[in-house]
């Protein structure tokens, strides 16, 4: 018979442990792998919320400078952007509805102190990523806390106050 080769007692079990080693690295960088795409996702989401924000706040823009002498300038309902319920022809300031990107619901309304809606914002309470690069009529979301606070409202220029 032949015989076998013995190997020393102290080798054994190593195998194993490179093995477990193994399999936490692994485990290690698909944890920071699932970290950063959660974070890409949540840029995309700031960059469409940004977009849509802007397209809300044109469109209240539009409406406000059509508005014939005399009414309101700025709209009673988010849907009238859809359609100007003011002129018997249709006149479109946004094709379609968009949802916030955080919440997948309707933005929530900003009230005018006239009346009507001046602006929308995100009803979600995320803490945002993006802290600066705004534009200068965003330069409020650099300090805000929440996306709730990312307000995209128009102004009329003759209604905002002077700089001092």
């Amino acid at each position: 018979m032949v015989g076998r080769l013995s190997r020393p007692r102290r080798q054994r079990g190593v195998a194993y442990f490179w093995a477990l080693l193994m399999v936490l690295c692994i485990t290690l960088g698909l944890g920071k792998l699932l970290d950063n795409a959660a974070i890409s996702d949540q840029r995309a989401r700031e960059g469409e919320l940004l977009y849509v924000g802007n397209l809300y706040r044109d469109a209240i823009r539009q409406y406000s400078e059509s508005t014939p002498a005399g009414a309101r300038p700025y709209p009673d309902r988010l849907d009238d952007l859809l359609r100007d319920p003011r002129y018997p022809v249709v006149r479109r300031y946004l094709r379609r509805p968009y949802p916030d990107p955080f919440t997948g619901r309707a933005f929530e309304p900003v009230s005018a102190p006239g009346g009507g809606i001046m602006g929308v914002r995100s009803t979600s309470s995320k803490r945002p990523l993006k802290l600066a690069g705004f534009r200068d009529d965003q330069a409020a979301f650099a300090t805000a806390s929440t996306y709730r606070q990312w307000e995209f409202s128009y102004v009329p220029k003759e209604a905002r106050l002077p700089v001092k």
